[in-house]
């Protein structure tokens, strides 16, 4: 455990007074814990993309944007991809991508999300440009466009480009409509605007002739409450002048419109198709197809397929090749031959599909983009490459168990929910680690963490279920069975939030709470519920009305307005529940729910408490996490009350003046230890909020949703990147800034387990993932120190003693010497940095290595064994400096190894580790001597005089020849040399010791017997060299003197 130092020891890590000096401050930061390093856990389950192209010249290339995990690459054919966009993009949601024709060095990509969700979506910065193929990237401009929905490039001038804006999602803006640029991206030119709610939607070029193009402008926009899809503002234009002027075209086309898609042949200029939202009711909707570019046009068919949810998908792509051949993405993925006619499902990947390339050179190679990622075909869609190999994915909340490994559990949008361990024994985290859990993508998940077999989820709607984790069957528990879809939010008896929360109460057995708009109590999992309050929210009706039109209703959840997004019992006091709505009411009660107190700031602005947090050291101090972006208001939003929420105070210094806040946890152990998600990444504060700074490190840039404390690990859950794990969090409860004398900090407790990690070393580039799989933590004790400038060749050393004073390891800041040996040779010993500042050193909890010989092969591990848990002491020694601190190494609890056991395991292993060192040692210095004695006898003169000595050389060179063939196999020079030349003793030996070492340790029978077989013969054996050590070559040293040609070290 770790000691606490008083609170005055935890100061700022660096004082910001203002975001200049905030800025400025956080790039210290991450410079000084540049090895300190958040971990990607997965899992590898692919998120939503919104637009993927490829390379027409190249169909081994691809591009995918995500929705909050960047801009990634394929350069195999969607093998593997790679994210190109981390430390150039200031967003990380991408709308559309471009990659010129002409020269595909010349890359462009858009950003903010064009499939406009109510929540997991995300804005855009404008326009980034690569020239090299994404190796490096500029921005361009267009930075207030927030959505861009598609980026067309001349295919014969790159620098020619157009983009589609659908601009600001929740409030009117100018900046929207189709911009032109003739310099690459230089300078700028709106070239068509309509008002300020409509934005374009889908832009094509002819691309047989470029000064064509086609434009599907969309009046829309939403609310907290509703998504509005369509108006005036809607229609098709046409432009044949390279958008210098602009034609609106109606001929045979509905009054009524709203979301658009629109595309030209390139198999034939004059074929142009329309995907149409308009009045359900009229069947207006549907495909459209001109035959005449566009002069007039004909509906081909309103299946409903193709235009449900129509602000979610409509999108439309032709088949460059043959002209009657064309695909609509939507909830499946469809396809007509016919012209729009009739259509086939041709859905084989995720599902809920937004947009497609199709390669103008080969039209059964494409690249497909949805909810689940992109994908690569080259059969027409008969099969893709896998999604499930990049770790994009959106979550909603963070729980975790007490298992252990401990388990975290999160709704996955667009997918399952998902239990996943936070760390694997053996190879990464990967897809044996991780299974669905309970509910559905919007899931809370609740269960009682020291037994999580039963787990209440939820989904939208209100529906909830009990899952049996161990059965993997589940109960449905709704509170109402009512079906909602569809519904006006104030005809629900119940209304739900999408992210509906659902907690486990930690003072009353086997209970559970669900928040509506009321809070639902459930003593019996879910067999009964009864209401624990009364509204908790503002109810304002007339934002609970139709959630969409004026076409197409969208009434699946996301919109319903007047909800409990938010509850938290208090950590420490039974009966006391703060509750947070969607709509900024904060409400507490004091007596497990017989009374409410609405204990809103009075000056709080509608919005959105998305987190609230009451602090495990005082329990009238709670925070609150609110947001406004539905509001078009991006500030951060982080208040804190003392008195139970009499009083607040905002506490946002420090954060950028555009990352909305999402969440807000007070560490466990270090009182005003603050941690903050916002859209930007997070944030720390050591005031309790007086003063934030970011604690990015080498967190990517990724919009954080929630955050978590648990075993002093700070867990982040992302929209678009997973899950990241920071495991040094006691580091940042420790850390002082800028002192003259050496630090050693006290390190978190280390479990015994089997497996490895990247972070076992030390690799300042590394980013914290990796593909296929999840980065485990380092497996070992992490050590982290800290020293002043020192003065030149000057050392520092780490001694490290176990809990009876006897040392197990030494450790260097000089350099060890080449690795000695081939094949498995002794490893070279680590190498301690002497830098100014923090440096970071993993002891992997081995005693020193085995010497290895040179030249010889043997097939064993040199590594000493693990030490058994305990506490040990670790003493550093910088210049004149000694600090010393404490380590504990943890038994593993899936380990069935007894205190005993491990003491008999390490006692046997030291022992015949010793005895291997003896061997090798003896052996090392008796070849050398033997060597040297060889060279002495072969440059004697040849008189008579030395032929006594010379032939008592030769003894005594036999002699050691045959002591060194019985302990040694010098033949074996390669891995399979060991069954061509027989092993000899110490080989044996080895081979023993290394068997009685497992990850699992204990102590075998077997080996304790051979042991006794082979300890008699080693006795003989070193009784022999100690004989040729001790007796044999002194005497024959005499001689030598004697002689006049001096003697042979003997070491």
């Amino acid at each position: 455990m770790i000691k606490l130092f008083i609170r005055s020891l935890f100061l700022l890590l660096f004082a910001t007074v203002a975001n200049a000096q905030s800025n400025s401050d956080s790039s210290e930061l991450d410079k000084t814990f540049k090895q300190v390093k958040w971990r990607n856990i997965g899992p590898f389950r692919g998120g939503r993309s919104n637009t993927a192209v490829g390379v027409p010249s190249n169909p081994m290339v691809y591009y995918m944007g995500t929705t909050g995990g960047g801009l990634w690459k394929t350069d195999d054919m969607g093998l593997r991809w790679n994210n190109i966009s981390d430390g150039y993009f200031k967003t990380s949601t991408v709308g559309g991508i471009a990659v010129a024709e002409s020269d595909p060095n010349i890359v462009y990509v858009g950003m903010g999300e064009h499939a406009v969700r109510g929540v997991m979506t995300h804005h855009g910065d404008g326009m980034y440009k690569s020239t090299d193929a994404g190796k490096t990237w500029k921005k361009i401009g267009l930075d207030a466009t927030h959505h861009i929905a598609r980026v067309v490039v001349d295919p014969k001038n790159p620098n020619i480009v157009f983009v589609a804006a659908q601009g600001s999602l929740y409030s009117s803006s100018n900046d929207r409509g189709i911009y032109k640029s003739t310099d690459g991206g230089t300078t700028w030119n709106k070239v068509l605007f309509v008002d300020d709610k409509t934005g374009c939607a889908e832009l094509s070029m002819d691309m047989n002739n470029p000064s064509i193009l086609y434009a599907a402008m969309w009046e829309h926009g939403r609310t907290p409450w509703k998504v509005t899809s369509g108006g005036p503002g809607s229609a098709l234009y046409k432009s044949t002048d390279g958008g210098a002027t602009w034609n609106k075209m109606q001929n045979g086309l509905p009054k009524e419109m709203g979301k658009m898609a629109i595309t030209v042949s390139r198999a034939n200029s004059e074929k142009v198709y329309a995907l149409i939202e308009s009045d359900f009711t009229k069947e207006a909707g549907g495909m459209y197809v001109s035959e005449n570019a566009g002069k007039t046009w004909s509906q081909a068919t309103s299946d409903h397929r193709i235009i449900g949810r129509a602000w979610y998908y409509i999108e439309v792509f032709a088949d460059p090749i043959i002209e009657n051949t064309l695909y609509v993405m939507n909830a499946p993925a469809l396809k007509s031959t016919d012209g729009g006619k009739t259509w086939e499902n041709i859905s084989s990947t995720h599902g809920d599909y937004h947009n497609l390339w199709i390669n103008p050179s080969n039209s059964n190679n494409m690249i497909i983009a949805d909810d689940g990622g992109a994908a690569v075909t080259f059969n027409g869609g008969k099969s893709w490459s896998s999604q499930n190999i990049y770790a994009t994915a959106q979550f909603y909340r963070i729980n975790v168990d007490n298992e252990f490994p401990y388990n975290i559990y999160g709704g996955q949008q667009d997918n399952s929910s998902v239990k996943i361990a936070s760390r694997s024994f053996g190879g990464g985290i990967n897809t044996t680690h991780w299974s669905a859990s309970a509910g559905g993508e919007s899931a809370f998940l609740a269960f009682d963490p020291n037994d999580p077999r039963f787990v209440l989820g939820g989904s939208y709607q209100g529906t909830i279920e009990v899952f049996d984790s161990k059965s993997k069957g589940s109960t449905n528990i709704m509170a109402a069975p009512i079906q909602y879809l569809g519904k006006d939010a104030k005809d629900d008896k119940y209304r739900f939030n999408w992210n509906a929360p659902i907690i486990w109460s930690k003072h009353e057995p086997n209970t559970y709470y669900h928040g509506g708009q009321v809070l639902l109590r459930t003593t019996d999992m879910g067999k009964t519920w009864t209401e624990a309050s009364p509204d908790l929210t503002r109810n304002d009706k007339t934002k609970q009305g139709t959630p969409g039109g004026p076409y197409t209703n969208e009434a699946v959840g996301a919109e319903n307005y007047g909800t409990l997004s938010y509850v938290v019992e208090s950590p420490n006091e039974k009966g006391v529940i703060y509750t947070g709505s969607d709509d900024g009411f904060v409400y507490i009660t004091k007596d497990g729910g017989k009374t409410w107190n609405n204990i809103t700031p009075t000056w709080l602005a509608e919005c959105l408490i998305n987190s609230i947090e009451v602090s495990p050291f005082d329990n009238a101090t709670a925070y609150i996490a609110t947001t406004r972006y539905k509001f078009d208001d991006h500030t951060p939003g982080l208040y804190k009350t003392t008195d139970y929420g009499k009083t607040w105070t905002k506490i946002n210094n420090g954060i950028a003046g555009n990352a909305f806040t999402r969440v807000i946890r007070e560490d466990t152990k270090v009182k005003d230890l603050l941690f903050a998600g916002t859209e930007f990444g997070v944030y720390m504060s050591q005031n309790g909020g007086k003063n934030w700074m970011s604690f990015q490190l080498n967190l990517p840039n990724t919009p954080i949703t929630d955050l978590r404390i648990h075993q002093d690990n700070l867990i982040a859950s992302t929209s678009g990147r997973s899950f990241w794990i920071l495991d040094d969090l006691n580091l940042f409860r420790q850390y002082k800034k800028d002192t003259a004398s050496a630090i050693l900090y006290q390190p978190t407790g280390t479990y015994l387990a089997n497996g490895n990690s990247e972070l076992d070393q030390n690799n300042e580039d590394f980013k914290g993932s990796k593909m296929f799989e999840g980065v485990n933590p380092a497996n070992g004790v992490v050590l982290y120190y800290q020293l002043p400038t020192l003065k030149e060749n000057e050392v520092v050393t780490m001694e490290i003693k176990d809990a009876a004073g006897n040392i197990i390891r030494n450790f260097s800041s000089k350099a060890d010497g080449e690795a000695k040996g081939v094949g498995r040779r002794s490893p070279r010993e680590p190498k301690l940095s002497t830098k100014k500042g923090l440096n970071r050193f993993v002891w992997d909890m081995r005693y020193p290595s085995i010497p290895s010989i040179p030249g010889v092969y043997i097939e064993s591990s040199f590594r000493g064994h693990k030490a058994i848990p305990g506490s040990y002491t670790i003493t550093v020694k910088a210049g004149a400096q000694t600090i010393s601190t404490t380590a504990s190494i943890l038994a593993n609890p899936l380990y069935q190894v007894g205190v005993n056991d491990y003491k008999e395991f390490d006692d046997l292993m030291k022992k015949m580790e010793g005895e291997v060192i003896t061997m090798h040692t003896m052996i090392l210095n008796l070849y050398e001597s033997k060597n040297q004695l060889e060279a002495v006898l072969k440059n004697l003169p040849s008189e008579d005089k030395y032929n006594g000595v010379k032939a008592k050389g030769e003894e005594v060179v036999k002699l050691l020849k045959a002591w060194d063939e019985d302990m040694i196999q010098r033949k074996s020079t390669a891995y399979d040399d060991v069954e061509n030349f027989p092993n000899k003793f110490t080989a044996n030996y080895m081979f023993m010791v290394n068997q009685n070492e497992s990850e699992i340790p204990r102590v075998n029978q077997p080996v304790l017997d051979l042991l006794k077989e082979y300890t008699p013969v080693w006795e003989a054996l070193k009784a022999r060299g100690l004989d040729l050590k001790n007796n044999a070559l002194p005497a024959l040293n005499k001689q030598l003197w004697e002689a006049g040609v001096g003697a042979v070290l003997i070491k």
